[in-house]
């Protein structure tokens, strides 16, 4: 579901400049709509607190996820605020290069406010024909749907329930009331029996008929001959798994295959990270969110991974994992091998393609707090001599200037997890703003 976004011009009708004001918004919302953004307009120019109180209201129920202000003029202090606290969203505040309007300083001056109280916002100036405002809108709107907290997230945990406790819940763990506190997901236990059951009751004509579908979208991967049952296994389980999905409205999934199920699920959940769900496979519930969230923030599907090598040249290291990666993160399918496992499991394992840049992500508990990492990384991609050399599993070659020099000590020194993800794209920036909205400890690189 795209971003929506509140889109009002403000002004004072004692200053120049009120005559763009019509445009202004048209432009605007023209070049946010082209980007894919929902776009909820305000046609009447907002130039008193009635006003500013209507527009909020309004945009609290079309459940904006962010509030766009236009400053055509300067704005007196309580119509963005009113606008703020009425809609219950973030503000981008938008100043234009007019001088007789004084809107930059009316910009200036409460994005000052803003921040000397600790409210996050973003602002621009410029005309709403420079892309890189409507660019910064989009990321900024992304950000904030992805820290909507109204907004229900639910994530599936698929395996056996444990019902023994030391202290406090017995069938929940603190960590999954804190997951919930920090992103505002609702952690859903799915026994492992009932995914089970719901795999044997799709029909062979259905598996058969899913198989055909990606042959003809050219995502699926060639099987040793006599194999062919894995295909059809998958297909099996990629149907479970939005059955599933539909009963319990999941917006996520993560399934606990390891080590007694190890081969379950890889390739369903390589299709399915194509089609924009994530269905991790080893019962990761924070990568699981997280890989989530980066869906809102980036159209391309992430990796889960852990350090499998650390390389003789500076800066290189690698990126590994048993293989359930979305088959878009290959060059190519042709490099795309599954190794089979048990009866009618497998391994979907290739070389990483190659991204110029890409962000790598980590989430873990410190003390008494929660933190995240985002470095930058280019995923500098391999030759198939080189990824069957270094074991042959989804396997990502990554350079990092901040990795120079004893990566491993950082990386333990922090205190992080051994499950990292990585995603196509510079989004440090997007992930600092996220981390401000979800009250996280944020470090970048």
């Amino acid at each position: 579901m795209n971003a929506r976004v509140g889109l009002a011009v403000v002004g004072n009708e004692a200053e120049s400049g009120l005559e763009r004001a019509g445009s202004l918004l048209a432009e605007a919302g023209d070049q946010l709509e082209r980007r894919g953004v929902v776009v909820i307009k305000h046609e009447e120019t907002v130039l008193s607190d009635a006003g500013a109180v209507e527009v909020g209201t309004r945009f609290r129920s079309e459940n904006v996820d962010l509030a766009v202000l236009i400053h055509a003029t300067w704005a007196r202090d309580s119509i963005p605020y009113l606008i703020s606290r009425s809609s219950g969203a973030p503000l981008f505040l938008w100043g234009l290069p007019y001088p007789e309007t004084y809107s930059v300083a009316a910009v200036q001056h409460f994005a000052g406010i803003l921040h000397n109280r600790g409210i996050g916002f973003k602002l621009a100036y410029g005309t709403p024909s420079e892309d890189r405002i409507c660019d910064a809108v989009d990321r900024y709107a992304r950000v904030a749907k992805a820290a909507h907290r109204d907004q229900p997230r639910h994530i599936g945990l698929i395996g056996p329930r444990s019902t023994w406790r030391t202290f406090g819940p017995q069938d929940m763990t603190p960590g999954e009331w804190d997951l919930g506190d920090l992103f505002g997901a609702s952690v859903i236990h799915i026994e492992m029996t009932e995914f089970l059951e719901t795999v044997k009751r799709v029909s062979l004509d259905r598996r058969k008929e899913l198989v055909r579908a990606k042959a003809s979208q050219g995502r699926l991967p060639a099987v040793e001959p006599g194999e062919e049952n894995r295909l059809l296994a998958a297909a099996a389980e990629v149907l479970a798994i939005e059955e599933i999905r539909e009963r319990y409205l999941l917006d996520a999934a993560t399934i606990e295959t390891y080590p007694y199920a190890w081969g379950s699920a890889n390739l369903a959940a390589s299709w399915l990270g194509d089609d924009g769900f994530v269905l991790e496979t080893e019962g990761d519930l924070a990568r699981t969110t997280v890989m989530h969230l980066l869906g809102d923030l980036s159209s391309a599907p992430s990796m889960l991974g852990e350090l499998a090598h650390i390389g003789p040249e500076n800066g290189v290291f690698y990126l590994g994992h048993a293989g359930s990666c979305a088959l878009s993160l290959a060059a190519s399918l042709n490099e795309v091998t599954v190794a089979g496992e048990g009866e009618t499991g497998c391994f979907v394992q290739f070389p990483i393609r190659k991204m110029d840049k890409a962000t790598l992500v980590n989430v873990w508990e410190d003390s008494d707090s929660y933190r995240l990492f985002a470095g930058q990384v280019e995923c500098k991609g391999m030759s198939l001599e080189e990824w069957r050399r270094m074991g042959g599993v989804s396997l990502a070659k990554l350079e990092a200037a901040w990795a120079d020099e004893d990566l491993l000590s950082l990386l333990a020194d922090a205190g992080m997890e051994h499950h990292f993800v990585l995603a196509e794209g510079d989004l440090r920036e997007d992930l600092c703003d996220l981390a401000e909205f979800l009250g996280l400890f944020v470090t970048t690189l």
